[in-house]
């Protein structure tokens, strides 16, 4: 049976609605799948609906953006740890109110943003910008706006490096990952630690070395995460073999994600069979909340 739980629909950072995303995983013959878009599930309910009518199977998914809160571990402090969550409520109020609040939070440090270039001479409005895929604007998106606002190398260096200024205080407003695993767990969810060899700065990619993973697994076992995304499109067979060997040294689930987004890069689903996640998505299937 081929599966793939991390995919991501335009109500994060995805290029297609979740009709046109859960049809395209249909044509590959994917039986089970998870809209796991970023601090959001938006798109979930119409998801599981649409999955049901296509006869096949949609869990509950989440994609949290996290920080790391242990002083005591080698894992950096300034980027994002993603946390995948299966099987959730989404209808619980503290999942709900936290993502409220933290888009809410996150609005307002971009609209900060903007009025401070435009106190700098910067005439520019929120709905100005556009977003480069999906409906959440990021910092990326101001400053490909700026880019294609001067000529003047200057001024580009100077609002830029505004822009960048607001990056920690966004980041501050990611969940740390001790509350991040409670969240998940309060609404019935399944934690698991997404792409652990990639991590993020904004939309920058920060290669993650194989002693700062183990130190954040271990962490995160102690949490109670309960699985690793062991197989992910684009980890090498080195990465993912090591993964494969930690999850099952430690009874953890083994999922795999395309990570799929739609765009030329992330453009493949896992549409093929992979032995070692036979019993994850079995179980997944059978504990489904939303059958």
């Amino acid at each position: 049976m081929f599966a793939d739980m991390h995919l991501h629909t335009k109500h994060s950072d995805g290029k297609f609605n979740v009709n046109d995303t859960v049809k395209i995983a249909k044509e590959k013959n994917i039986k089970v799948i998870s809209i796991t878009d970023h601090d959001c599930i938006d798109g979930v309910e119409q998801a599981i609906n649409i999955s049901r009518n296509l006869d096949m199977t949609c869990i509950s998914g989440l994609e949290l953006s996290c920080r790391n809160d242990n002083e005591k571990i080698l894992f950096p402090k300034d980027i994002s740890i993603h946390i995948l969550a299966y099987n959730l409520d989404y209808e619980k109020e503290e999942i709900q109110k936290y993502l409220k609040k933290y888009h809410f939070d996150r609005k307002q440090i971009l609209f900060d943003l903007i009025t401070d270039l435009s106190s700098q001479g910067f005439d520019v409005k929120y709905e100005d910008i556009s977003v480069i895929a999906g409906c959440q604007m990021r910092i990326q998106d101001i400053i490909n706006h700026i880019n294609s606002s001067f000529e003047s190398k200057v001024k580009k260096n100077k609002y830029i490096q505004m822009a960048n200024s607001y990056y920690t205080k966004l980041f501050e407003r990611d969940c740390v990952l001790s509350e991040a695993i409670k969240i998940i767990k309060k609404a019935g969810g399944i934690p698991v630690l997404a792409h652990a060899f990639f991590s993020y700065k904004d939309y920058d990619v920060i290669t993650n070395s194989k002693d700062d993973v183990l130190a954040l697994i271990n962490y995160l076992y102690e949490l109670g995460v309960e699985g690793i995304e062991v197989f992910y499109s684009r980890f090498n067979k080195a990465q993912t073999e090591w993964l494969l060997e930690i999850a099952q040294k430690n009874c953890l689930m083994i999922t795999a994600g395309s990570d799929f987004h739609g765009s030329p890069l992330r453009k493949g689903m896992m549409d093929y069979e992979i032995e070692q996640i036979k019993d994850t998505t079995k179980t997944l299937v059978s504990i489904n909340r939303y059958k």
